[in-house]
């Protein structure tokens, strides 16, 4: 395990903010279906240990066998289906804690109701209820953050329950403590006139605090600490067990002031040991005199705080271990979720080394990823990795998982990866023994044992019960079966693989016309739909003319006019409906008419180069904005839907239709302008080509336009153009 200093931490915990904010502006998570995942790609986890995932996701998945957190999927929103995921791959996001529904207070009662209602008992009336910490984001403020209603209210039940204070003096503590709110920094002489002059002994030693506290919120840490120094034996008892964790609290911030600046945000520089050294013991000091204590919870957090800045590994790795393992939730001071991301941002990086199990397993994964630039080889070794055995000897199992990941992902031998893997399914299969049979049946795949990988998922299927493991073993299977050519087992009465964007990634790239046409006269379904369109497309742009006319009487009279989107690989809003196959431009807004599609392709059929045709085929693409459309697209190979198409043929291109008719003699001069006109355009206004087909230089592209300008200047095409790209 690996852990830094601030130095290079604070570069990771920055990176880390600045991909929270792009995910929440323009930076969309897109989904890659691919089984083996050599480098990491945190919008396509899955639901099994591996180098590829988020290191959050394998802790997730390790942290569920230990029933520290349980893996608790969300439910795939509309974002989620609009980009095209399915149940697995999955965005490391779909794993956060959804988030706490918003609870709006009692009809007429303010949610900072305690504090007014304390206040309402001395007299007290707030002129202006909203706070400094009010308008902070969430992860804004640092040390501001506590000065909000909830400590204001407990300095103010103090005051109520001090029978040693005069009221007057009460009553002017409290205003003093309400006017607080307001900011978090105050000038040396703002502080003096707001904290009043007391006379009582307890009163003293209450406004005493009150100059702590301001001193501490506006960062004069040394005035902070030489107060609260002077209150940690106070008689008063909140006021002793308060001034003693703020001693420690104020020393923290005095060994960090460089180290962050006033929203919290890391900076470049190192924490002050000494001071860090001292912090730690005053935390300690306080949890042993009160390990139930108020700030108990808080104490143990900033410790983890000192353990980080100070680079101390074992130290962090068991405040962690405790937290997950041991912790009850109200010993925690941030929930199991945000505990997830702090171990990221704060365990996994760095230069340290640390001998736990858990953060060595992660650490190893993220080792197996290959490297960057000159340093391409991945950083964890075979040599490395044994000597690491003793870490693992209370989990033998997790450590022969990481040698046979080892030699799958970097050494690339399944044969080797195999020998560490149990050949049996064992009666429970949480998430690392489903991760050593999902590595089985990969490792069985690359060495081409198609029928044990085949007999592997198979097995697997009925026994599978967590979340997630159900779907990983259908995507792994539909993967086997599209590699050995049987896609049409995903599609059999009894196929045991039921996910909607497995299935319907395997029609749109990988179906022939065969299956397709199987599926499509299923029972009325999404699916039924997305076959049919896909068969009518294919057949229409891959030249299968007189299969598209056989297949049009699948069509309904009066088709849907639904689109359909991600089953057609569309994202978010796009799509089409099968209507668009009762296309024809007889309202002809170009002044171009064409006949319905169906006629198009009829006349293609009989002739393949009928130049009206060619155009008006160019027209159904160009209306219906079917260029590049994703039914056309090539997906990488080693994805779901990467082997090649078994629907045969070369997809028809609008300029290579245009350009067939200009270069016939026989074609009409309407037919030739339109043709002119369409090529040009296939290049405006960026003068790149959006219409597919070979490239055309611009030279030709000048002298298309002169031949439209010149022999064809009597057309509305030729008169309307004005420029060429």
């Amino acid at each position: 395990m690996r852990i830094g200093l601030l130095t290079s931490l604070a570069l990771a915990v920055s990176a880390g903010f600045c991909s929270m904010a792009q995910a929440s502006s323009d930076d969309t998570c897109y989904p890659r279906w691919s089984m083996l995942k050599y480098s990491l790609d945190g919008c396509s986890n899955l639901a099994f240990l591996n180098p590829g995932n988020d290191s959050r996701v394998n802790l997730r998945l390790l942290l569920a066998d230990q029933g520290a957190l349980p893996l608790a999927p969300n439910p795939l929103s509309n974002d989620d289906l609009g980009a095209g995921f399915g149940p697995v791959p999955f965005a490391t996001t779909r794993l956060d804690a959804a988030p706490e529904p918003v609870v709006d207070a009692e009809p007429g009662k303010s949610v900072t109701a305690p504090l007014d209602e304390a206040l309402a008992k001395l007299g007290i009336t707030r002129e202006n209820a909203n706070t400094a910490v009010s308008s902070l984001l969430s992860g804004e403020g640092g040390r501001c953050r506590s000065n909000d209603a909830d400590s204001a209210t407990t300095f103010i039940n103090q005051l109520l329950g001090s029978s040693e204070l005069p009221d007057p003096e009460r009553q002017a503590l409290a205003r003093a403590r309400v006017q607080m709110l307001g900011t978090c920094a105050w000038e040396p002489a703002q502080q003096a006139s707001l904290v009043p002059a007391m006379q009582s002994a307890q009163g003293q030693a209450f406004a005493s605090y009150l100059n702590g506290a301001i001193s501490f919120y506006s960062g004069r840490f040394a005035d902070a600490a030489q107060v609260f120094a002077s209150l940690s034996e106070s008689p008063q008892p909140w006021l002793k067990e308060t001034a003693q964790y703020m001693q420690a609290r104020t020393v923290l911030n005095l060994a960090q002031q460089n180290t962050f600046d006033s929203d919290g945000m890391p900076t470049t520089e190192e924490a002050d040991e000494t001071q860090l050294k001292l912090a730690e013991e005053g935390f300690q000091h306080y949890l042993s005199t009160w390990p139930e204590g108020l700030y108990a919870t808080s104490a143990r957090g900033l410790l983890r705080r000192i353990y980080w800045l100070a680079g101390s590994s074992e130290k962090l790795a068991a405040e962690y271990l405790w937290q997950l393992g041991q912790a009850k939730a109200d010993e925690r001071n941030v929930t199991p979720d945000e505990l997830v991301q702090e171990i990221d941002n704060k365990m996994l990086f760095g230069s340290g080394k640390v001998d736990q199990p858990l953060f060595q397993a992660l650490d190893d994964l993220m080792g197996m990823r290959p490297g960057y630039g000159e340093n391409a080889a991945p950083k964890l070794t075979l040599e490395i990795l044994q000597a690491q055995k003793p870490i693992f000897a209370a989990q033998p199992a997790l450590y022969d998982y990481l040698q046979a990941a080892f030699q799958l992902y970097v050494a690339k031998n399944p044969e080797l990866a195999l020998k560490t893997l149990p050949t049996e399914i064992p009666a429970k299969l949480d998430y690392l023994a489903f991760s050593q049979q999902m590595l089985r049946g990969l490792a069985l795949d690359a060495k081409q044992d198609g029928n044990g990988a085949e007999a592997l998922w198979l097995q697997l299927l009925p026994q599978v019960h967590q979340p997630l493991q159900r779907e990983q073993v259908e995507l792994a299977l539909a993967n086997h079966y599209e590699r050995n050519q049987q896609v049409a087992k995903v599609f059999t009465a009894d196929s045991p693989i039921k996910t909607p964007q497995v299935r319907a990634i395997l029609l749109r790239h990988v179906a022939d016309a065969g299956l397709l046409r199987q599926v499509a006269q299923g029972e009325a379904s999404t699916e039924r739909d997305t076959a049919l369109f896909v068969l009518l497309y294919k057949d229409l742009r891959l030249g299968h003319y007189a299969d598209f006319t056989a297949d049009l009487k699948l069509l309904p009279a009066e088709p849907s006019d639904t689109k359909l989107g991600a089953s057609l690989g569309y994202t978010y809003s796009g799509g089409q409906p099968l209507k668009l196959f009762r296309w024809s431009d007889a309202k002809a807004e170009s002044g171009y008419i064409c006949p319905t599609i169906g006629e198009t392709a009829a006349t293609l059929q009989a002739d393949a180069k009928q130049p009206q045709a060619l155009n008006c085929l160019g027209e159904f693409i160009l209306r219906n904005s079917l260029d590049g459309m994703p039914l056309d697209s090539q997906r990488s190979a080693d994805e779901l839907g990467g082997t090649a198409s078994l629907f045969k043929g070369t997809t028809f291109s609008r300029l290579d239709g245009y350009q067939s008719v200009i270069g016939d003699t026989k074609a009409s001069s309407t037919d030739k302008a339109y043709a002119l006109f369409r090529a040009i355009n296939c290049y405006a206004p960026s003068g790149y080509n959006s219409c597919g087909g070979k490239e055309v230089t611009p030279a030709q592209r000048k002298a298309w336009f002169k031949q439209l300008k010149t022999s064809y200047a009597s057309t509305q095409w030729g008169k309307s153009l004005q420029y060429y790209w």
